[in-house]
């Protein structure tokens, strides 16, 4: 059946006028304006039906024309339904986490009539989101970051390389539930690094589980190396020790000797696994990070390297090696994701290599990483670190804390709206890498 056409304000009027004032028959309107008699007629008698008398009043008012209000489907959510939902969502952290479902089985109504009642109240479904805890001694060491760092403009900050490792478990989805199971074989992961700047993406880097041979491998190397740093820490300690060891006044207690030790230069390997100074040292920052950082400093030659504290960044070999290169390293505080950039990439990441489904082996997470990286935008990162200066503000605002919502500026509107005729970018519809994403292998 053919659904009529409602007709309008206008429409309605100028049947009135030409009945009642033309004096026209409805005939003869119905064939002018070319609707059916019925709808002539029906428009007619609403008219004489709502008091519409031209002898009295010739002039025609909206009361006359328009269409009375009609009752329609009763209401399902009656206001006694919506103040128990209300009361259940907003009682407690185990209301705010019930799902449309619950609360609708609860008020006796259909999911669909509850999501339309909180889509009206403007509540949202979000992920809760938690920030790193800080305690008073972070806070000091945030809030003189921020205070030395407050004077930096915008092309201070686009200096900087931003570099930083992520932890990619196998078979899991960002955002999804969390439960205890028993661990299993497949159930490992591995370290994603990454590192760009303000002008260029830089290189990326998956740590492979280090097998026994390169272990024994690495040990030898490092027995070499400590051969020539020991000769060169005796030698220094016999000569500021020459004097006290001529024993001009008679002392007690047993000669001193040197050991060669952690603390006079000797390069160890401590940890049982994962990402040490070594593999950090052999695998990123000398065949990727430093080339990057020389590239990145024949366009900004103030450039400088950020990284978190973390002991395979802060071993003292690495400094020997940042000065032998003549790069320069900016340390931020600890538990500090927002004034690190490369922080929000590891969401967008962890994001885009999930749409389908988390990979359950290594090989397909390790190819959906490394095209991922390869179609991050540029644009994104830019607007990520551009919101860097805010991030400082807030910090001083809250003397060391993290209690603000992180992202630029509630007053900036750049790139906040959907310009007509333009498509925002989606991770389902890019099917080119993103520009600015080329790097040159050094060897």
């Amino acid at each position: 059946m053919v659904k009529s056409s409602e007709y309008s304000i206008a429409q309605r009027s100028q049947v009135i006028t030409l009945v009642f004032l033309a004096n026209m028959k409805p005939p003869d309107v119905a064939n002018l304006l070319q609707m059916p008699k019925k709808s002539v007629y029906n428009i007619i008698n609403r008219a004489k039906s709502a008091g519409y008398d031209p002898a009295v009043k010739p002039l025609v008012d909206d009361c006359h024309i328009v269409d009375k209000p009609r009752s329609g489907r009763p209401k399902v959510v009656t206001p006694e339904i919506e103040t128990s939902i209300l009361a259940s969502l907003t009682k407690d952290r185990s209301g705010r986490e019930k799902s449309a479902e619950v609360l609708a089985f609860e008020a006796g109504i259909s999911e669909s009539s509850c999501l339309r009642l909180l889509k009206f109240l403007s509540f949202n479904k979000c992920k809760p989101t938690w920030k790193p805890g800080l305690t008073e001694d972070m806070k000091k060491r945030r809030l003189a970051f921020a205070l030395s760092h407050r004077h930096w403009t915008l092309e201070d900050w686009k200096n900087i390389i931003r570099t930083d490792e992520t932890s990619i478990i196998l078979g899991h989805r960002r955002g999804s539930s969390r439960l205890f199971v028993g661990r299993f074989k497949n159930a490992s992961e591995f370290m994603f690094w990454g590192a760009f700047s303000y002008d260029y993406k830089g290189p990326c880097h998956i740590y492979d589980p280090e097998n026994a041979a390169a272990k024994k491998k690495a040990l030898q190397e490092l027995e070499i190396v400590n051969r020539g740093r020991e000769e060169r820490a005796r030698e220094e300690w016999e000569l500021n020790n020459a004097f006290s060891r001529l024993r001009l006044e008679p002392r007690k207690g047993r000669r001193p000797t040197f050991k060669f030790t952690a603390k006079n230069g000797k390069l160890e390997r401590k940890g049982k696994g994962g990402v040490d100074w070594y593999r950090y040292q052999k695998e990123v920052l000398l065949p990727k990070l430093l080339p990057f950082a020389a590239r990145c400093k024949e366009s900004r030659p103030h450039t400088l390297v950020m990284e978190d504290g973390a002991p395979a960044h802060a071993h003292f070999h690495q400094k020997d090696v940042y000065d032998l290169h003549e790069i320069q390293r900016l340390l931020w505080p600890g538990n500090s994701s927002d004034l690190n950039a490369i922080e929000p990439a590891w969401f967008w990441l962890k994001r885009r290599t999930t749409l389908q489904g988390a990979p359950a082996d290594r090989e397909t997470a390790k190819k959906a990483w490394l095209k991922a990286w390869e179609e991050l935008p540029q644009d994104r990162i830019r607007t990520w670190i551009e919101r860097i200066p805010f991030h400082i503000e807030e910090i001083i605002r809250l003397d060391g804390g993290n209690e603000y919502e992180e992202g630029r500026p509630r007053g900036d509107s750049k790139k906040r709206c959907r310009q007509k005729g333009v498509l925002s970018f989606r991770a389902y519809l890019a099917s080119e890498p993103a520009a600015n994403t080329e790097w040159e292998d050094y060897e």
